[in-house]
């Protein structure tokens, strides 16, 4: 469950990526999506979201709506078919299960031992200075059509790291539409982006929880 939540605060950060144009190298689109990233100081959306365990030979699929702020304030609100909530301050994290009555409270430090995923929810990321990047056939990920996909290989291999990040990048937009995640043991959080409003007002009450009168509270341990 973890690991899934981990993939997808990796999405978050890469749907505030954008910009490609035909004729471009990999890593002139690389520079166009920093550009644009560090331009975008908030965003919002619809997903879908689908998580793929390969052992288990198993996929799950959610649906929702997410609200960031590049500060590290974020907030996942899964709607279908079961509600959970992710949100975060930029401090603390609550992992809020309605129909479980439980919240989990733990460090947004602690939560993502890969620090580049921290850096770039921070608005200090550089994807260049953290990821080998080129274009890919786009094979791995299906009807992305009119699209420029990237590919992203972590260049330190550290705690938390995925194998591989790719990126669907609109051509006629040039929003992150899609973003796939893969793992070591090739378990894939794919997320499809919909509705996107970049700089959009949003209250500092949405980036803040209080757990509920009648839910268990567990503190997640600080290794």
């Amino acid at each position: 469950m973890k690991g899934i939540r981990t993939l997808t605060v990796t999405g978050i950060v890469l749907l505030l990526c954008t910009g490609a144009m035909a004729g471009m190298r990999a890593n002139d689109v690389a520079r166009k999506v920093q550009s644009l990233y560090d331009r975008t100081s908030s965003l919002k959306a619809d997903f879908v979201q689908t998580a793929k365990m390969k052992a288990l030979d198993i996929a799950e699929q959610d649906k929702g709506m997410v609200y960031m702020k590049k500060d590290g304030r974020i907030r996942w609100e899964y709607r279908k078919p079961k509600e959970q909530l992710i949100v975060s301050n930029g401090r603390k994290i609550w992992f809020y299960m309605p129909s479980d009555k439980q919240v989990i409270i733990g460090s947004f430090d602690q939560s993502f031992k890969y620090k580049p995923m921290q850096t770039f929810l921070t608005g200090m990321g550089r994807i260049l200075a953290e990821f080998n990047v080129k274009f890919d056939s786009g094979s791995a990920i299906k009807g992305a059509r009119n699209a420029y996909i990237l590919q992203l290989i972590p260049k330190k291999q550290e705690e938390g790291a995925p194998a591989k990040i790719l990126i669907a990048v609109d051509k006629k937009g040039f929003l992150i539409t899609r973003s796939v995640v893969i793992d070591k043991l090739g378990n894939r959080t794919e997320i499809d982006f919909s509705d996107i409003k970049l700089n959009t007002a949003m209250p500092d009450g949405l980036f803040t929880f209080v757990p509920p009168k009648d839910a268990e509270v567990i503190h997640s341990p600080v290794p």
